[in-house]
């Protein structure tokens, strides 16, 4: 039974982020936010200000993010349905997923770098004030 009340509530916020994905379509039509997404920062609130514990959605949580790649099998099937539309702009489609996994990748290396530098400048501060 527990389980079941974990999936209600993880279900419960998916479908408030689709109504309020629904109403914000209604009175802005040109723009669209995607349902899920206002689902999970609905949750993420709730957690963070404590309407409930983490304990309420742990273990399908849990089970959730364990099988994450399952879930991705058919966007990944439904792709290749289209094979024969991709295939000549695949190496552009390559290019660009590179180009992002890059700069990603660059910009996180130096926002770490900047966070530890700033780390021990703060540190040193700490070690002349208490000096």
């Amino acid at each position: 039974m527990k389980i079941f009340k974990q999936i209600a509530i993880i279900i419960g916020f998916c479908l408030l982020g689709e109504l309020i994905s629904w109403l914000i379509t209604l009175i802005i039509p040109a723009f669209f936010f995607p349902g899920s997404l206002i689902g999970m920062m609905l949750l993420f609130l709730a957690l963070y200000f404590k309407l409930f514990s983490i304990d309420k959605v742990a273990n399908v949580g849990s089970f959730f993010i364990d099988n994450m790649g399952f879930f991705f099998v058919p966007a990944a099937v439904s792709i290749m349905s289209y094979f024969d539309i991709i295939a000549p702009i695949a190496w552009k489609i390559l290019l660009l997923c590179m180009i992002s996994f890059l700069t990603t990748f660059c910009s996180i290396a130096l926002s770490v770098h900047i966070t530890l530098l700033i780390q021990e400048k703060f540190e040193e501060g700490k070690k002349k004030k208490n000096e």
